[in-house]
């Protein structure tokens, strides 16, 4: 337990590892992904196997957790003898989690000993979050003070990632059924950044060689400015994130970065085959 006796829940989609899970004592909230007619819960599927139904026209969808998923891991920690409990969430801008997040906690008897938060972020960079937010509970003087350095921390950073398929767009009303299909046709591979739960396509390329350097050059404007945390998700394979990584390492020296884990399926759901994502931030 650490020294300001603060619990940890957060949801599947972080995608954190079964020994940082186990080792820090935290709760992890699962959605579920609808196949045809099947439920599976985060992480019973794997992104390739999601990708094969979708090739096969079969609806993939996903769907948030009931507030009681929330509440028994809120009250899970309560009762192992943590004083209060802090609940991290993918973005509400992307997801219901939060609000069912939120509506767990007006369940319990004393609602005042959890906070909610709203990452504002997702995959890797929820993932860098919660790492800040145990780091924070482990070495600052009290529960207000783990607090308000979340909440400085969450109004940092941003992601950014690449889609192959613009359809994935289209369905989002990014852009229009036309632009998606000529996109397609023309290989553009558009580039989005997330920030502060807002999305926006930020650039268009027309090869993965161009994704790296724009990439890159992203990195360069931050790290010119301070030192610089990257961490890099995939979906299904690691050939361009590692391509990214070299990139990186070969050309900045006050940058820190980490390869993380794939994206969750959840997320995988809506972003694609290949896709690519890295959270900016510092520390």
């Amino acid at each position: 337990m650490n020294k300001n006796k603060i619990g940890i829940v957060v949801d599947s989609t972080f995608k954190l590892s079964e020994s940082f899970i186990k080792e820090k004592d935290i709760k992890v909230v699962y959605l579920d992904i609808i196949v045809g007619d099947k439920v599976y819960r985060d992480g019973e599927i794997s992104n390739e196997e999601i990708y094969e139904y979708m090739a096969k026209h079969v609806k993939v969808s996903t769907s948030q957790p009931a507030p009681n998923r929330f509440m028994n891991a809120y009250q899970a920690l309560l009762d192992d003898g943590y004083e209060s409990v802090i609940c991290l969430t993918v973005s509400a801008s992307l997801s219901g989690t939060n609000n069912s997040a939120n509506l767990a906690k007006d369940m319990l008897e004393d609602p005042s000993k959890v906070t909610v938060f709203d990452t504002k972020s997702a995959i890797c960079g929820a993932e860098y979050l919660t790492e800040r937010l145990v780091m924070f509970t482990e070495t600052l003087d009290s529960p207000n003070a783990v607090l308000e350095a979340m909440k400085n921390q969450i109004s940092t950073g941003s992601l950014i990632f690449t889609v192959d398929d613009l359809m994935l767009l289209v369905r989002s009303g990014r852009l229009s059924k036309l632009q998606g299909m000529i996109g397609n046709l023309l290989k553009i591979k558009p580039i989005l950044r997330f920030d502060q739960g807002k999305l926006e396509v930020e650039h268009k390329v027309r090869s993965s060689d161009n994704v790296v350097k724009y990439l890159v050059s992203e990195v360069g404007k931050l790290a010119s400015k301070a030192k610089t945390v990257v961490r890099v998700s995939y979906t299904t394979t690691t050939e361009l994130a590692n391509k990214f990584i070299k990139e990186v390492k070969e050309t900045y020296d006050n940058v820190q970065i980490k390869l993380s884990d794939k994206i969750s399926a959840v997320i995988a759901v809506h972003v694609g085959r290949a896709g690519l994502g890295i959270y900016l931030g510092h520390e």
